[in-house]
């Protein structure tokens, strides 16, 4: 080996040497070799990592790429649905757009056929149905017909009702003959057509003339377009009432039959400000509900006409007031304080929704021919039917015709065609106004504690039962109490509410009588709508439903009003005035020796069965209750050393405050009603029937008597009440006093309510 190999710097190698340990320079190569070899490692780790990022970065990058195409594959799918959709509803809209053409060309067509058969009716020559009077008949006075002129079927019904008031009919025919200068103008027409319509020398004119003057007041009641019969009878009767003022201080004619008066009572509830106003009135609207349940009887209009005078709660900014100067709310009661002679009604069957298409209301609509009835202020009248409007079709077209009773015998005007109508065929569906001529008035009591209920639609059985419940003291205190606590709470207690809003009113007897709707129908939930019900189970259902209220209040405790805890509504609970307690023993019809442990039951009302038999009295009946055989039970008796049949006793262990006697004249499994008169006293007491003697005498005057007239299918209830030492019989609105206890005792007497008297002796009969 070379000398140059050897050395480094001029020094020997160790290696040639022989030693162990590297030179200097061996080592920094060593470590300059291993620096590299590790910066290659470095660089293979990291070229692995890299590759790993790259591989991860293409997976990533393939992944977004298949999304990307999933993206374009959906979205070119939406595309093709969209157009799709787009073209399918661009189908529809033109077929849709051919239907509403298509069928906007039938109802063109239909329109045209009627106007062309009321003309063709109208013009030829030929007569009407079998039954209408022809051209071979005799006129007769007043059977008049009336010509179309075009569209005036409105105008001819109208005029063919209003010909049959008698006093306004003749008040025009003897103007003329009592030599007065002939009126010009609308009077003129008018009386001149009344005039030919009586003279008995037409069978049919043409009210042209009417319609000329007509025109000149409201151009659109020409007789040559379609217009509304009501508003233009409203029109005529304002005009003529314009023009046959006299220049003294005397009401017209129109003033004197066809005007009543309204009177509206405002109060602010925001400083009690009372407002009162009194409107003139020729027609009443009545209005129709849209929705009726067809499966009950139709709506009556004798409802409607009762719901005038109901009380209505308007929200803010409806109502100003003129002393607070504020918009608060407000509650109106409306009442009608005059009724007129003649009575015209106003079915309100036209409407526009809320989205402004104009629509026509079907609810059938029952109306009574005779006895309608209105109470305004203290006058109760009763009207008869005489004359109707009725309108067939729909609110973009449609046909008048009349129905008018003539010397007591009812006809069917259609423009100029008369044919006689039968009694069963007044009430249709197509009534529209309703004329009413008042055949007698008499005065109603209207005092403080007698308050007539209207019948809401066979309402009357929850109507006697409140008579009933006003006339006890009992149930006074209970309203007492509880009105000063009850508009405080925030509890669902709308039974309570009702129940003592209602009680109020007939005590003060300021509420409007058909304010009290809602009241009776609170107190009718859950009872069937509109149909005739148990008065009995009814009263038992409301007291469940106060007491449930009551608990509802007291956080599930009943308490005594306390006047240290003003923040909590409390109050006595109504049940408990009526619950007494019963104690049944089993004994040996031989010895009386009790069998069986007493038991002890509460009761609400003393049930008593009726005898089907002439008469038979109060004491039979509860006696029949008192003591009644086990049937099909012997007994060994212990003191008899012998079977013997056991018998029941009852026996009062705690008596109610309010004794409620239910006559039991219904029997469930035969529908039948018993109709045995049952004899009862004004005071009884009970101490025949006591478990043992109480420190009180249980005496009970009689207070009051729920009636029911008819049979188990159906029927009317009524009631007798005591006010003040007299009694009063309540039907519905009518209260009318009875001349002795006497008249109270009748074969109809449902419930009777008696309530205990606190007397030193016992007196009246013990039953």
């Amino acid at each position: 080996m070379d000398d140059d190999n050897s050395q480094y710097n001029g020094k020997p190698c160790a290696q040639t040497l022989g030693e162990p340990t590297q030179c200097l320079g061996c080592k920094e190569l060593q470590e300059e070799v291993n620096g590299l070899q590790a910066e290659r490692d470095q660089a293979w780790r990291t070229s692995e990592s890299l590759e790993m990022i790259n591989n991860d970065l293409r997976d990533s990058s393939n992944a977004f790429s298949s999304q990307r195409d999933a993206a374009l594959k959906e979205n070119s799918k939406l595309q093709l649905q969209l157009k799709e959709k787009e073209k399918i509803l661009e189908e529809r809209s033109t077929k849709d757009a051919e239907r509403i053409a298509s069928l906007e060309s039938q109802l063109s067509e239909k329109r045209k056929q009627l106007n062309d058969l009321i003309e063709q009716r109208t013009s030829s020559s030929t007569t009407y149905p079998s039954q209408s009077y022809t051209s071979h008949q005799k006129p007769t006075p007043g059977l008049c017909g009336l010509s179309n002129l075009g569209h005036s079927c409105y105008m001819n019904a109208a005029l063919q009702c209003l010909n049959s008031v008698v006093p306004f009919r003749e008040h025009f025919l003897h103007q003329l003959d009592g030599g007065q200068d002939k009126p010009a103008g609308l009077v003129g027409a008018y009386q001149d057509l009344v005039t030919k319509m009586w003279s008995g020398g037409n069978q049919s004119l043409r009210a042209e003339q009417l319609a000329h003057e007509m025109a000149k007041i409201c151009d659109y009641f020409d007789g040559k377009s379609p217009q509304d019969a009501q508003e233009f009878l409203s029109s005529l009767l304002e005009n003529l009432h314009d023009n046959t003022k006299t220049a003294k201080a005397e009401p017209s004619i129109i003033t004197k039959l066809f005007e009543g008066k309204l009177q509206s009572n405002v109060i602010c509830t925001g400083c009690g400000n009372p407002a009162t106003r009194d409107d003139p009135f020729m027609f009443l609207p009545i209005a129709i509900p849209e929705k009726h349940n067809y499966s009950s009887p139709n709506w009556n209009v004798q409802t409607g006409l009762e719901a005038v005078n109901q009380e209505e709660v308007f929200e803010e900014n409806q109502w100003h007031c003129s002393q607070c100067q504020k918009m608060p709310k407000c509650r109106r009661t409306t009442e009608v304080t005059s009724a007129p002679e003649i009575l015209i009604l106003h079915l309100k069957r036209f409407k526009i929704t809320n989205i402004g298409t104009k629509q026509k209301v079907e609810t059938p609509v029952d109306f009574p021919l005779n006895g309608l009835e209105l109470i305004a202020s203290k006058t109760l009248s009763r009207y008869n039917l005489f004359a109707v409007i009725n309108h067939s079709g729909s609110m973009h077209g449609g046909c008048y015709n009349a129905f008018v009773k003539h010397e007591n015998k009812w006809y069917r005007f259609f423009d100029g065609f008369i044919s006689p109508l039968t009694e069963n065929s007044i009430v249709t569906s197509d009534a529209y106004v309703l004329f009413y001529q008042r055949v007698e008035q008499q005065e109603v009591i209207r005092k403080p504690g007698l308050c007539g209920i209207p019948n809401f639609g066979n309402t009357c059985y929850i109507s006697a039962a409140m008579q009933c419940l006003f006339s006890l003291a009992a149930v006074q205190e209970y309203v007492m109490t509880w009105r000063q606590h009850i508009e405080r709470s925030t509890e669902d207690v709308h039974t309570l509410k009702a129940f003592i809003h209602l009680l109020n009113g007939m005590g003060t007897g300021q509420g409007a009588p058909g304010s009290y709707k809602n009241d009776i129908m609170c107190l009718s939930a859950g009872f069937k709508y509109k149909t005739q019900q148990d008065s009995h189970e009814f009263i038992i259902s409301l007291l469940d439903n106060l007491s449930r209220c009551e608990k509802r209040i007291a956080g599930g405790k009943r308490q005594l009003p306390s006047s240290s805890q003003e923040t909590e509504v409390r109050g006595p609970s109504l049940i408990d005035k009526f619950q007494g307690t019963f104690q049944s023993l089993v004994v040996c019809s031989k010895c009386a020796t009790s069998l069986i442990h007493p038991r002890q039951d509460p009761f609400t009302s003393l049930t008593v069965p009726v005898p089907t038999q002439e008469s038979v009295s109060l004491e039979n009946c509860v006696q029949m209750v008192m003591e009644t055989p086990v049937e099909g039970m012997c007994k060994y008796c212990h003191v008899c050393y012998s079977f013997h049949h056991a018998r029941k006793l009852t026996r009062i262990l705690t008596y109610p405050k309010v004794l409620m006697i239910h006559l039991k004249r219904f029997r469930s499994h035969t529908e039948e009603k018993v109709n045995t008169s049952v004899t009862f006293p004004d005071v009884i007491n009970l101490s025949a029937f006591m478990v043992s003697p109480s420190e009180t005498v249980p005496t009970f005057e009689l207070k009051a008597v729920i009636n029911h007239y008819g049979t188990i299918v159906g029927g009317h209830y009524t009631a007798y009440r005591k006010l003040e030492d007299k009694w009063y019989c309540c039907d519905d609105t009518q209260v009318t006093p009875v001349s002795s206890f006497e008249e109270v005792l009748t074969p109809v007497a449902y419930i009777l309510f008696y309530e205990h008297v606190n007397l030193g002796t016992p007196i009246g009969t013990a039953i």
